[in-house]
């Protein structure tokens, strides 16, 4: 893990698949955490489990959802995440908060083994998709609990945004809802490390 000043730009994941006949082609998009290279964990690391986060059910679609102006929803057939998003959020997430707090370890849910947290980042996202400007937005709720679930960051309600370049220029669109997950990070990362301050005192 590495200090949060340590940063670099989301890199994106473009693979692009022809079909037959006249078909179009189909092109896959990743979700990317912040790249601040690699520092192995202390012996007096604390836990930091983030999830379960809940998100709506479109978000385990592989397409990219679009909202249009008259609050419709589109799915786009010819560009899709290779990997559902509801998925790609626990792997960042948990990405950019182990490099942001160095002296944490950050598991993603679901945990493999019962694990002993110290935190627990959890929530509900209400909404996760590109809007018709080409903004991204990320609407959750969140808190932190610590040991006996109890809350050491109460519930807050959120709205993350980033805006991509051009509306329909699927590369900056994915990269504005990396950004958008690395606003979210960021506000956990030092809001936990406010209240590992706390406790140290």
């Amino acid at each position: 893990m590495s200090p949060a000043s340590c940063k670099a730009p989301a890199v994106l994941l473009v693979i692009t698949l022809g079909g037959c006949g006249s078909s179009p082609p189909v092109n896959y998009y990743d979700l990317q955490a912040l790249e601040t290279g690699y520092a192995a964990d202390g012996e007096k690391s604390i836990a930091v489990g983030v999830g379960p986060l809940s998100t709506p059910d479109y978000l385990s679609r592989s397409q990219i959802v679009m909202r249009k102006s008259d609050s419709t929803v589109f799915f786009d057939d010819f560009n899709r995440w290779v990997e559902p998003v509801d998925d790609a959020i626990y792997r960042i997430v948990s990405e950019n908060i182990d490099s942001l707090i160095a002296e944490a370890v950050v598991v993603a849910f679901p945990y493999t083994h019962i694990a002993n947290l110290d935190y627990q980042v959890i929530g509900r996202i209400s909404r996760f998709d590109v809007g018709p400007d080409g903004r991204a937005v990320m609407q959750i709720q969140w808190s932190v609990i610590g040991p006996g679930d109890a809350f050491v960051i109460q519930p807050r309600r959120v709205r993350y945004e980033a805006i991509a370049a051009q509306p329909g220029d699927y590369p900056a669109l994915a990269r504005a809802m990396s950004e958008v997950l690395q606003e979210f990070s960021r506000d956990v990362a030092n809001s936990l490390e406010r209240v590992m301050t706390t406790a140290d005192d």
